[in-house]
């Protein structure tokens, strides 16, 4: 997100003041939020904020070149590797924050939310002046990186050609405003200081009994699964705590802070430029299309449509992977313990989603060392697709249905075997995870049918 310039922008976001651009409409100042239903909104922007940072971060690292055919002196070798473990821990921390940010709806009554725009995103939809697009590693995208989890006191500017192509604006809402949509904001650390002066507001209007309304049972804690600073949220304060993790961990503190995602970035950079001061001509990353896509876009510019046959099967399967860990999480997340105190199914449903993220990282990397296609000077890249919705399926049915996509992703993944070692891992690890969740849904739906007998 680009540093705005509140004087040329020519308004203040901490005032109430701004004329409307429409005459005679009072216009509220930025974390105005009057209702539950604008609070879940603003959650869901974060989930979407969060969610495309991880997967951001996870391109960049799967474009690093790791192997020793890579033809990198051992030393290069060393830190690209470090590079990459360095980059998915920050990836699997962004994943903790959106695991926080779903809690944290449910812990008010809204739903989890998984969904977001496919890539790249345009302005609008998020932050205007934050430009979403996967991009192959890069001294550019290491400083975009790096400006997107600087902390408050700091003067890093964007990565080149990562700021925006136009200048737009959301605009100011109305003080009347019914929809649950959002201001601009420069950093995301101002967005969640803006979620907490929100659920003051609300707690001081609804009262606290009224606001963190979601049954505890309902959210994904640490006794689940240990992302990292993962926490379940009964009421104000465990709000303001988990905020903080978010903030300290990754975007948005008020101050550098050791281990954080920014420091961690800003050590590849400085390691970067010591290792090119050798060798001017090392490339630590393959030459990786930037925003793959599965189909012919529409809208073509800034895209690269992987055509490539074998480019083309693995990029399906990678991203057919990562929806049904999506589909796992969505059922996880919202859904009541079997029992008191037994989060069984809660475990095998977040359990199997965490399996097939690693099983789906082989392919992904594997996805790097294709052309996008025929005379292509650049290599395919996984693309995230998204589906139409990830609403929870309906309960009674839904392990049936995620067991029946388990079945389908290993027969359609046999047709793959032999293109590339890693995928081959790919799917040797999509079969021990299929096998596994069978087993569970073999225990649950026979403990239901016990139950309703």
């Amino acid at each position: 997100m680009d540093r705005l310039d509140k004087n040329e922008r020519g308004r203040d976001r901490s005032g109430t003041d701004e004329e409307h651009p429409v005459e005679g409409i009072p216009v509220m100042g930025a974390g105005h939020i009057t209702s539950r239903e604008q609070l879940i909104g603003m959650l869901g922007e974060a989930a979407e904020v969060e969610h495309t940072l991880m997967c951001t971060y996870l391109y960049a690292a799967f474009s690093l070149k790791t192997e020793e055919a890579d033809g990198l002196t051992a030393r290069q070798l060393d830190a690209v590797r470090r590079w990459r473990a360095s980059i998915i821990r920050v990836a699997v921390e962004e994943m903790s924050h959106l695991a926080i940010v779903a809690n944290l709806s449910v812990a008010v009554g809204g739903p989890a939310h998984f969904n977001r725009l496919n890539f790249p995103i345009a302005p609008g939809p998020l932050p205007a002046a934050m430009c979403v697009r996967l991009a192959r590693f890069t001294p550019d995208t290491l400083q975009h990186f790096i400006f997107l989890e600087r902390p408050l006191d700091s003067d890093e500017p964007d990565g080149e050609g990562f700021g925006g192509d136009r200048d737009y604006e959301r605009g100011p809402l109305p003080e009347t405003q019914l929809m649950p949509v959002t201001y601009d904001y420069e950093t995301v650390g101002e967005l969640y200081d803006t979620i907490v002066r929100s659920l003051e507001t609300l707690q001081e209007r609804y009262g606290a009994g009224h606001l963190f309304v979601g049954d505890k049972s309902r959210q994904v804690g640490p006794d689940i699964t240990p992302l990292p600073g993962l926490m379940t949220i009964c009421n104000l304060d465990d709000a303001r705590q988990a905020v903080e993790i978010i903030k300290e961990q990754g975007e948005g503190a008020d101050h550098h802070t050791d281990n954080s995602h920014f420091d961690r970035f800003c050590k590849i950079r400085s390691e970067w430029r010591d290792l090119l001061a050798d060798d001017p001509d090392f490339i630590p990353a393959r030459p990786v299309a930037d925003n793959p896509v599965m189909r012919r876009p529409p809208t073509p510019d800034g895209k690269v449509w992987i055509t490539h046959h074998d480019a083309a099967q693995v990029l399906d399967l990678a991203n057919a992977l990562y929806v049904q860990q999506l589909r796992l999480l969505s059922q996880a997340f919202g859904r009541p313990e079997t029992g008191p105190g037994d989060p069984y199914e809660k475990r095998v449903l977040v359990n199997a989603a965490t399996d097939l993220m690693h099983a789906m990282t082989p392919a992904a990397e594997a996805l790097t060392t294709y052309p996008a296609h025929d005379g292509a000077d650049c290599h395919a890249g996984m693309s995230f697709a998204m589906v139409r919705g990830l609403a929870p399926l309906p309960m009674g049915t839904e392990w049936q249905v995620l067991n029946c996509r388990f079945n389908e992703l290993v027969e359609g993944g046999a047709a793959m075997r032999g293109l590339h070692p890693k995928v081959d891992r790919s799917l040797d690890m999509l079969e021990g995870v299929a096998q596994t969740f069978a087993r569970h849904v073999a225990i649950i739906c026979g403990a239901d049918a016990e139950r309703a007998a």
